[in-house]
């Protein structure tokens, strides 16, 4: 950790507990302000042949034009470019391919963003091909907004979770222990992240969700994972009906996407019938 973190965490734990409710906001406009290279904002372009707009600043894009449908979804101040390498194995004749940009990230001109825009960019997405997708896979964020938007709508015939958390509520807190937020800084946060989103932490507890999705569920996690505890995936494999775990080791919370054993789990996951 460079000396400048250091010091800024330091220097926003004692903010936080002299003026708690001003860090808790501050908190918020760094929580909700994603945080992507333009390189890696482009990197779907070429992977696309058109991209069309959402509703909320989000976009979609696509290739292929085969009969099944496949959605792709990245995590926070996250990029369509982290699934390149899955993306690449998929038959453009078999499936058609769509990847969403949630407001914030990708296409979008939008600068802030936060959960919810996550969710409202699937629902879209969904009213857009006017049925339901036989995949959906998504990563970080992307896994959480797919898991609500499943037990809201059935919008996927199996889902594929990568480095997924349990709860919103965790992720939220995970954020404010690295910030050093203190006990009362830390409630409004939570309480402001709630009205900022429309939706109370409670609402996103995948835990309660996960058990009303009968829909087959790959679940694959790194156990050397720093940002989500891979024991989020486990959790949430306990209490979905039709799941499977996978664990790598050493590729932390992004990289096992490019993993050639996890592309080609996937890959077996969306052509084969479900095994626990």
């Amino acid at each position: 950790m460079s000396l400048s973190l250091n010091m800024f965490q330091a220097a926003f734990g004692v903010y936080s507990r002299l003026l708690p409710s001003r860090a808790a906001l501050k908190a918020v406009e760094l929580m909700t302000s994603p945080r992507i290279k333009p390189e890696r904002r482009a990197s779907s372009r070429e992977l696309f042949e058109k991209v069309v707009p959402l509703g909320n600043d989000g976009w979609l894009s696509i290739i292929g034009n085969g009969p099944k449908k496949i959605l792709f979804l990245h995590g926070w101040s996250g990029w369509v470019g982290q699934f390149e390498d899955l993306i690449r194995e998929i038959d453009p004749g078999e499936y058609t391919v769509y990847a969403v940009h949630p407001a914030g990230h990708g296409e979008s001109e939008a600068t802030e963003s936060h959960p919810g825009r996550f969710i409202e960019a699937v629902f879209e997405a969904h009213d857009y091909v006017d049925g339901s997708f036989d995949v959906g896979v998504g990563h970080s964020l992307g896994a959480a907004a797919l898991v609500y938007a499943q037990s809201t709508r059935s919008c996927f015939g199996r889902l594929v979770l990568v480095s997924g958390p349990a709860t919103i509520e965790g992720v939220l807190s995970r954020f404010a222990r690295f910030v050093k937020l203190g006990a009362r800084s830390k409630r409004l946060f939570i309480r402001d992240m709630e009205e900022t989103v429309g939706l109370s932490v409670d609402r996103l507890d995948l835990i309660t969700l996960a058990p009303s999705i009968k829909a087959p569920v790959l679940l694959i996690h790194d156990e050397l994972d720093s940002e989500v505890p891979s024991a989020e995936s486990r959790e949430l494999h306990e209490v979905f009906p039709r799941s499977r775990l996978t664990h790598t080791t050493g590729y932390g919370h992004s990289r096992l996407l490019q993993n050639p054993e996890v592309v080609r789990e996937i890959i077996e996951f969306t052509h084969t019938p479900f095994r626990p």
